[in-house]
């Protein structure tokens, strides 16, 4: 009785958390810009373990009232030894919306050479427009909004964390979840749930 508890409560762990990914995330996670100013984030991927980043195809939305795409930064020397060669790549700036994606022609031992972690991927510059907030956050789609791609072609599992932007009088309320808050989340929820099955397997009389 004992043993189907505890592989009971095992499997149920394992159902609220995530399987081990990559970690992509915008950077700074909070600033604060004066209307009329230019703001500047990074894109990065870190806890590849072990894994390279080849490519990607993202989407990063923003509140288009409060501020306006103007540019995308490639890090290349991340994903190339020639420009010129090395990489297809393009951008489309669209009302709230930035896409971006990148095929990096090099073998993966090539690549594994030139990045360290955390891999910057591009940055975006933006004008603030007016007092107000805005959110980034990737998109939803792991195929064309959010799909970053490591050794074999191979799409990797992620875990995506967005970023705030204060422009004159908005203020961000809060900080952005980091993805450790996920785990804190879940280990809040199984925690009554356990002390429960070690009542009931003290209640059978069974000894640990």
């Amino acid at each position: 009785m004992k043993t189907f508890l505890v592989s009971t409560l095992l499997m149920l762990t394992m159902m609220f958390m995530p399987a081990r990914a990559a970690l992509i995330y915008v950077t700074p996670a909070q600033q604060h810009v004066d209307v009329g100013d230019t703001v500047w984030v990074d894109i990065l991927v870190s806890d590849l373990a072990g894994n390279i980043v080849s490519g990607w195809d993202l989407n990063l939305f923003y509140n288009s009232a409060i501020l306006q795409a103007t540019d995308v930064f490639f890090d290349l020397a991340n994903f190339t030894e020639d420009p010129d060669w090395d990489a297809f790549y393009d951008f489309e700036l669209n009302s709230g919306d930035v896409g971006s994606f990148l095929v990096s022609f090099l073998f993966d031992h090539e690549l594994a050479l030139l990045q360290t972690e955390p891999v910057r991927l591009f940055s975006v510059s933006f004008l603030a427009l007016t007092d107000g907030v805005s959110l980034l956050n990737f998109g939803l789609d792991p195929l064309f909004q959010l799909n970053v791609v490591g050794r074999d072609g191979a799409s990797l599992p992620l875990v995506a964390r967005g970023a705030c932007v204060g422009v004159g009088q908005g203020r961000c309320a809060v900080d952005v979840p980091a993805p450790a808050t996920l785990w804190l989340f879940a280990m809040a929820v199984l925690l009554p749930f356990s002390r429960r099955l070690r009542g009931t397997v003290n209640a059978t009389g069974e000894q640990p």
